[in-house]
């Protein structure tokens, strides 16, 4: 089956503090995957490399069998992230929140 997202050897550090230390990890068509561990443990730094708001230090990311790098808009778009908390404002309609967060 096909990989629709392919992470390999991926590194983020922060001076001495290793956040993401050499991770690889693949999600196929129709996977439903998660991402777990402790506090500090480099899961929002990893995610946050997946969608492309850091860079790593090192590895490769593949979507749809391209380089992060080369994704166009189009896609980037396409993408969602559910994190543990998600922090809604009651005083917004659904239209506004959407408008707010798109």
């Amino acid at each position: 089956m096909e990989d629709i997202l392919l992470v390999k050897n991926l590194k983020k550090h922060y001076r001495d503090v290793r956040a993401v230390d050499d991770i690889s990890f693949s999600v196929k068509k129709g996977e439903i995957t998660s991402i777990l561990g402790p506090n500090g443990a480099g899961k929002t730094t990893t995610v946050e490399i997946i969608e492309g708001l850091r860079k790593a230090d090192a590895g490769d990311i593949y979507l749809f069998g391209k380089k992060v790098s080369h994704i166009d808009a189009i896609i980037k778009k396409s993408m969602g992230v559910q994190l543990q908390t998600t922090a809604f404002f009651e005083y917004l309609t659904v239209k506004e929140t959407i408008e707010l967060f798109a």
